[in-house]
């Protein structure tokens, strides 16, 4: 885990644990805001002063529409690591949201270039290599990397596919 202290200053330092840190007395621990819910909203924000480093899991259901205009429901899981500079980690606000908002539009641009035949056949792959990449040397994915924060997508399950409408179904 890690924190955020700041100081009455503005001064920032970021601690990674465990470790034993003596606050002084102008500093704060930082509170984050983060999304819940299944699909992640707004409405009902977590707070906490604790930033998850390594094995973080975010669920999701995003709602798409196929080429021929199948509507698509997935749950999806994804696997996060916070990597690279520590100062960085904290420098968005909401990063459930923010990875959720981008991953959501990512898939909703792959699965409009497919029919629902095509896209439900391979649903799997079409997600898994949208969000973290083709399979490479040695079956290696490369994650997707977020550059404003650190954070990088490191593995996705896909738990369920289901089509909206219930006569193609």
């Amino acid at each position: 885990y890690a924190v955020l202290v700041v100081s009455k200053t503005g001064e920032r330092k970021v601690i990674v644990g465990p470790m034993t840190y003596l606050l002084e007395y102008d500093e704060i621990l930082e509170l984050m805001k983060l999304s819940t819910g299944t699909p992640k909203q707004d409405d009902t924000l977590l707070k906490t002063v604790y930033l998850r480093v390594l094995h973080n899991k975010v669920s999701d259901v995003i709602e798409a529409e196929t080429s021929d205009l199948c509507p698509v429901r997935m749950r999806v899981s994804y696997r996060v690591n916070f990597e690279g500079e520590p100062e960085k980690w904290f420098n968005v606000e909401n990063y459930v949201k923010f990875l959720t908002d981008h991953t959501r539009s990512m898939l909703r641009n792959a699965i409009k270039r497919h029919g629902i035949e095509a896209f439900y056949s391979n649903a799997i792959k079409i997600i898994r290599d949208t969000i973290i990449g083709a399979s490479g040397e040695g079956g290696k994915r490369p994650g997707l990397v977020f550059e404003e924060n650190g954070m990088r997508i490191y593995d996705v399950e896909v738990l369920d596919v289901q089509i909206g409408d219930e006569t193609i179904a």
